[in-house]
């Protein structure tokens, strides 16, 4: 691994000044496992737990911007365009529709996000419990 091969080509141009390049190859290790990671919890939620996602998305406040980092997560997905749009958008994957589920996804995009989440006091617990 060498430092220079870090891929900024799926950020969007306006972004670039925020995005978040680890210097060390261990710390784009660590984050991409993280990343990776990340992937998966979104998998398990949006198909075993989906009122704790509608709940969520209820507390979703702003909206998209186009940026495209959440497309880029884990791996580059191949129906994003140069521009940053899906060209499979009315047909996306449950886990892109239901995108970020909560704060914590917003914590491994690249560029900060047009989506923010208010919390409500007892939504800490309701999060850690069944459904």
């Amino acid at each position: 691994m060498t430092d220079t091969a870090y891929d900024l080509s799926g950020i969007a141009h306006v972004n670039l000044d925020h995005a978040a390049v680890p210097g060390h190859p261990l710390a784009r290790a660590w984050r991409w496992t993280l990343r990776l990671a990340g992937q998966v919890r979104r998998q398990w939620l949006s198909r075993v737990r989906p009122g704790y996602v509608a709940r969520m998305r209820a507390l979703r406040m702003g909206s998209c911007r186009g940026c495209g980092s959440c497309c880029n997560l884990t791996f580059h997905c191949p129906f994003l365009t140069a521009e940053c749009r899906c060209n499979r958008y009315e047909r996306r994957t449950l886990t892109c529709r239901d995108f970020p589920i909560d704060a914590l996804d917003l914590r491994l995009t690249r560029v900060p996000c047009g989506h923010y989440f208010v919390r409500e006091p007892e939504e800490e617990d309701r999060a850690n419990s069944a459904d």
